[in-house]
């Protein structure tokens, strides 16, 4: 692993990006040289998922047109992988509405992560939000990563989506989108 991707992964997307005063990514993007390593640390495949993808959401934060359209495809199976080993669900926002800034880039990358995303429709790993009215109101709901996956592939998709009250009911609905993605 690179310094660079040590120091994304210790710094973490909490400090990174969920700080009050985003002082930690300020710092380094003043730093010489860093869009490009950074845009070089994105496509080095042999780096974990982990450092490629606050390297992507750095870029993502700080250029105005990211990214090329040449590197969604690079992009999308990173964003899954980052979705399917989520601790916090605050970056991905609340099912139901586009509001995390992860999801949001993640839905951007199109056709090439619903695909990937169609892989993570089995996958109850509960996923938490933290802090005070969010997490009350969203950890009630107890979402699991294949919530989101179902969320971000309607979207995608530009299907409807009906955000249901319990697993079970959402369950019913994945199984639907499920078999709807299989006929095509």
């Amino acid at each position: 692993m690179t310094d660079l991707a040590t120091r994304l992964t210790t710094l973490g997307y909490l400090r990174l990006f969920l700080s009050l005063d985003n002082g930690e990514l300020d710092t380094l993007w003043r730093e010489p040289g860093i869009e490009t390593a950074l845009e070089v640390l994105v496509r080095d495949t042999r780096i974990g998922w982990e450092a490629r993808f606050l390297a992507a959401e750095i870029l993502w934060d700080k250029l105005p047109v990211y990214p090329p359209k040449s590197e969604t495809a690079l992009l999308a199976p990173l964003y899954v992988q980052a979705l399917r080993h989520a601790e916090m669900a605050n970056i991905w926002g609340m099912p139901g509405q586009l509001d995390g800034a992860a999801g949001r880039h993640l839905t951007a990358l199109g056709l090439s992560a619903a695909d990937r995303l169609a892989l993570l429709l089995d996958d109850a790993r509960p996923v938490r939000y933290v802090g005070s009215k969010e997490a009350t109101f969203g950890n009630s709901y107890s979402y699991r990563v294949k919530d989101f996956a179902a969320f971000f592939i309607h979207n995608i998709l530009g299907l409807p989506y009906i955000l249901r009250d319990t697993p079970p009911e959402r369950d019913v609905e994945i199984k639907r989108l499920r078999d709807r993605l299989r006929r095509g």
